[in-house]
C-alpha cells in the first residue's frame, strides 16, 4: 500500500467499474504478497555482507598499504546489517510476514470500501436503498448521483451496521461481509476453512495494530488455534502468512463471482 505509482489495470474504470476496485485491491494484494519473497532474498544476501565488506577492506589495505577512508565505520555498519539479517532469519522472517500481512489487509479493506462506494455512485438501484439502510442518512436520493466522497462516506457506514446485526457481534468476518452485501443484493459464499482463517486474520490484524501482537484469553476463546500463544506474541511464519493470504484472496474471488452472476441476471 506504500507504492508511489498506482497500478495500471487492464480494467477500464468507467466501463468496468463493477470490477475495477476489486481488481485494484487484488493488484495491491499480490504486490504485498510477492514483496516477502524479494525482501527475504535481500536479507539472505545480507547475512554475509559484513564479512564480505571486511574482506574487501583488508585486501585494499594489503594492496595500497593503508585503510580505505572511514573503513572502521563502514565495516561496523556492514556487520550491524548482517547481525540484523541473522536475527531476521533466526525468527523465520516474523517481522517481514507481519508487515506484508498488514499491507495485504489494508488492500483488502480499501478494496471492499471502494467497491461499495462505486456501487452507490454508479447503480441507482443500490443508491436508493441507502436511505432505508441508514436511517440517519442526510443525503436525498433525489440528489443522486452523489459525489465520490459522499459515496465513500456512506459505504463506510454500512459495515458497522452489518457488524451490529451479525449474530456473533461480527467475529465471523465473512458472515458480516455476507450480510453487508446482502443489503445490496449481492450473495457471496466461502468454504468453512477460509471463513475461519479470514475471521482469525481480522482478529490478528487488530491484535497487531492495537496490542503489539499480544494474544488475550478472549482471542483464544474465539479462535482456539491461538491458544498456544496466550499472553504472548504468536510467531508469524510462512504457513500462517499463506493461510491468511488465501482467505483474503478467496473472499475477493467470491465477491467477483457474485457480481458476475448479478450482472448476468440483470442482463448488464
Amino acid at each position: 500500500m506504500t507504492i508511489l505509482k498506482k497500478p495500471q489495470l487492464g480494467t477500464d474504470p468507467s466501463d468496468g467499474w463493477h470490477f475495477y476496485s476489486l481488481h485494484m485491491a487484488s493488484s495491491y494484494l499480490i504486490r504485498e504478497y510477492l514483496l516477502v519473497s524479494n525482501y527475504s532474498k535481500c536479507i539472505q544476501l545480507s547475512v554475509k555482507h559484513g564479512d564480505h565488506i571486511e574482506k574487501i577492506h583488508m585486501q585494499y589495505e594489503k594492496l595500497i598499504g593503508e585503510k580505505p577512508p572511514y573503513s572502521e565505520q563502514i565495516i561496523l555498519n556492514a556487520k550491524e546489517l548482517s547481525s540484523w539479517a541473522v536475527s531476521m532469519e533466526g525468527e523465520n522472517y516474523h517481522n517481514l510476514y507481519v508487515h506484508s500481512f498488514i499491507g495485504m489487509w489494508s488492500s483488502f479493506e480499501a478494496g471492499i470500501e471502494n467497491f461499495i462506494s462505486d456501487l452507490i455512485q454508479n447503480d441507482y438501484s443500490v443508491a436508493k436503498l441507502i436511505p432505508q439502510l441508514l436511517k440517519k442518512c442526510k443525503y436525498r436520493i433525489e440528489d443522486w448521483p452523489w459525489e465520490k466522497a459522499v459515496c465513500l462516506e456512506l459505504a463506510q457506514k454500512l459495515e458497522p451496521k452489518a457488524k451490529r446485526e451479525a449474530e456473533d457481534g461480527g467475529v465471523d468476518l465473512f458472515e458480516r461481509l455476507k450480510k453487508l452485501f446482502q443489503y445490496l443484493d449481492i450473495h457471496i459464499e466461502l468454504g468453512d476453512e477460509d471463513k475461519y482463517s479470514l475471521a482469525e486474520a481480522n482478529r490478528m490484524r487488530n491484535i497487531l495494530l492495537h496490542r503489539y501482537g499480544e494474544i488475550t484469553e478472549k482471542d483464544c476463546q474465539d479462535f482456539p488455534r491461538l491458544s498456544e500463544w496466550q499472553g504472548q506474541v504468536m510467531p508469524f511464519d510462512k504457513d500462517l502468512f499463506h493461510c491468511y493470504y488465501r482467505s483474503i484472496n478467496s473472499t475477493l474471488v467470491s465477491l467477483m463471482k457474485a457480481i458476475r452472476i448479478k450482472k448476468s441476471a440483470n442482463g448488464t
